[in-house]
């Protein structure tokens, strides 16, 4: 592909739930962005709520078509800028301010003159793969700082999982003045559980008898053998004492259940991380999160500013070896929009707890 300022890009397209079809894109590229090739991604559930038409009706109206993914790396094809090299590794970062497209910069709408809304929670910022085009395409056109360097001690297998990461990261973030007064919980087995426990444990330095993991399936929680953990069905929440923080990252259902056992389990003045998505509203007890002094944050997305931390933490290997219990044993290889069709077909009905691997073949 040769340098020039509109690219044409081949993109495998979700047209309507359960509709992938091949269609050509066509980017312009401005000031301070860099044109990447994906050559790896990662399914997230939100991607499948997409494909499998989970979503609601609106929404799927509003964001439909449009290009799914938002967990991947790719290599540099065009520069555009010194920061990197022809070829580089990169990760991507998925959440774009608005400020940072077009040619020119503008400023983002912020609720008052005195309060600076991180990019991730700004309404005017836009996501990949959430009606926006994200990383199922053959190019794509970036801002400079959506892109990441990937250090060559990390492998692409483990680069790939930045993003649900950073999530877990800023989630953490939140409540990092809490972590060390008393005990931390995690609500959740699966893939962001799972990372959000990692990020407590490797980046915070969190112990394994002050980290507990609340799960409901054996085969996973034998994973987490840097947390204590304990069968969520099996448990008394009112008994334990001196918990500070809990993350509830079951989402979906098992919300409503996760929240309220939480509420149950903390102390007084504790923090609540609300991680997991629910299509539908949850109630939850009120009456203990006043008597108690509660206060719970929602946390979504993340910047790049994770994104950055996390190239220099996953260096360790001791975080590597941990985060490896998710990658699959082989890649789907993607060459055309039949090949994505089937392994999405296939990521609906999985129900092993590792992540589902896309590698990209371009013509």
């Amino acid at each position: 592909m040769k340098k020039r300022n509109i690219v044409n890009s081949k993109s495998y397209r979700l047209i309507s739930p359960e509709k992938i079809e091949e269609v050509m894109l066509q980017h312009t590229v401005n000031n301070n962005q860099v044109v990447i090739q994906p050559s790896l991604a990662s399914i997230c559930h939100a991607d499948i709520r997409y494909y499998s038409g989970q979503r609601r009706k609106e929404a799927l109206k509003n964001k439909l078509p449009m290009t799914l993914f938002h967990e991947g790396i790719g290599h540099v094809i065009s520069p555009d800028n010194s920061a990197f090299d022809e070829g580089e590794r990169v990760v991507i970062v998925p959440n774009i301010p608005a400020r940072r497209l077009g040619s020119n910069s503008t400023d983002d709408h912020h609720p008052s003159k005195n309060r600076v809304v991180s990019d991730n929670y700004l309404s005017n910022s836009l996501f990949l793969g959430s009606g926006y085009d994200g990383i199922a395409q053959q190019y794509m056109v970036l801002p400079a700082e959506n892109l990441v360097s990937v250090p060559n001690d990390v492998p692409g297998e483990i680069a790939v999982l930045t993003e649900l990461t950073s999530v877990s990261l800023h989630a953490a973030n939140n409540v990092n003045d809490y972590l060390y007064d008393g005990k931390v919980v995690v609500f959740g087995d699966g893939p962001v559980g799972y990372l959000t426990a990692a990020t407590l444990h490797h980046v915070y330095d969190i112990s394994k008898d002050n980290l507990l993991v609340f799960g409901t399936t054996n085969e996973r929680l034998a994973n987490f053998d840097f947390a204590t953990t304990y069968f969520v069905q099996d448990f008394n929440f009112r008994k334990e004492g001196g918990v500070v923080a809990v993350f509830e990252c079951t989402g979906g259902k098992f919300s409503n259940n996760a929240i309220n056992q939480a509420i149950d389990l903390i102390d007084p003045q504790g923090k609540i991380v609300l991680m997991g998505v629910s299509e539908e509203y949850v109630p939850i007890n009120t009456r203990d999160i006043l008597e108690k002094g509660l206060r719970i944050y929602g946390s979504s997305r993340s910047t790049e500013k994770e994104f950055k931390f996390l190239m220099n933490a996953f260096q360790s290997q001791a975080y590597q070896h941990t985060l490896k219990k998710l990658i699959p044993a082989k890649s789907e290889l993607i060459k055309n929009a039949e090949d994505l069709d089937k392994a999405m077909h296939k990521a609906v009905k999985n129900k092993d707890w590792k992540k589902t691997y896309l590698s990209f073949k371009w013509d």
